[in-house]
């Protein structure tokens, strides 16, 4: 069966993604959600330390294991509510987050996204599955879906995919996914954008770009646009904030969120997207 793995901690953003998950499942026709916890992402509440050493406090760890069983309960509560008749699977483990993640995508094939939720301005707690977005979405070996904790589902219309002229065939890694883009009346917009100030973008690119386009995505409605600006990212989410938009698609090369975040901090990325989720493809 079709499923979907959302990492979870104790915070609101990720109960958040739980929400999402429910309802991505039952738009895109997904059977079971699984929720992982990581036993030790809150280690530090129940270490104690006593003349120079730290040792594991039984009733600290009790109750944790409480809460935890407690937060499984609701966040399945969630996605019952929304759509009954997914099954929801609960995955304790004891090792690290992204290590975690890839073990559970070995055993469980039928795994296709994973949904990450993300820390914004509403965000009333610091989410651990929030500080490790980058590294497991670098590492994932499916597609990514990173929710901003102020995000609502609403049903998703226009589709936002920032693509790189000198790149132009990552662009089928669309066609694995027509579920999310062939949905009724979805259209794309396409942005190509220039860094150089007073460098015109070629004719025969443009005509590379829309050829391509009209060959392998002719079912879809979409329309091509070019903008100017020095930070792909702010061109990104200007663009993502004046058009409406309700998803944004990475796609690898240049103008991936995730090649800028190889060098630019966590703020200059994923966290300055307030509004749309952002759909990573590999």
């Amino acid at each position: 069966m079709r499923t979907i793995l959302v990492p979870i901690d104790f915070t609101s953003t990720t109960e958040n993604a739980v929400r999402v998950a429910a309802e991505w499942a039952k738009h895109y026709e997904y059977q079971h959600i699984i929720l992982l916890k990581i036993a030790g992402e809150s280690e530090f509440d129940y270490l104690h330390i006593a003349e120079g050493h730290s040792f594991v406090n039984e009733e600290s760890i009790n109750n944790l294991l409480e809460r935890t069983e407690l937060l499984f309960d609701q966040l399945s509560t969630i996605v019952t509510e929304i759509s009954p008749e997914i099954k929801v699977s609960r995955l304790l483990s004891d090792w690290a987050l992204t290590r975690s993640i890839n073990e559970v995508l070995k055993n469980q094939p039928s795994i296709e996204l994973i949904i990450l939720g993300s820390d914004d301005s509403t965000s009333s707690n610091e989410s651990f599955v929030s500080d490790n977005i980058v590294s497991i979405a670098r590492t994932s070996p499916v597609k990514t879906l990173i929710v901003p904790n102020s995000y609502r589902y609403s049903t998703i219309k226009n589709i936002f995919i920032p693509c790189d002229l000198n790149g132009i065939k990552k662009l089928e890694r669309l066609f694995h996914h027509k579920s999310v883009i062939q949905k009724k009346d979805v259209h794309l917009l396409f942005l190509n954008i220039n860094t150089k100030e007073d460098t015109d973008i070629s004719p025969e690119k443009k005509r590379e770009l829309e050829t391509y386009i009209q060959q392998h995505l002719t079912d879809i409605p979409s329309s091509i646009h070019y903008s100017y600006d020095e930070n792909i990212i702010n061109g990104i989410l200007n663009f993502a904030s004046s058009n409406d938009t309700d998803l944004i698609i990475a796609l690898p090369g240049r103008h991936s969120f995730l090649y800028y975040l190889a060098s630019r901090s966590i703020s200059e990325g994923i966290y300055q997207n307030t509004n749309q989720p952002v759909l990573i493809l590999k």
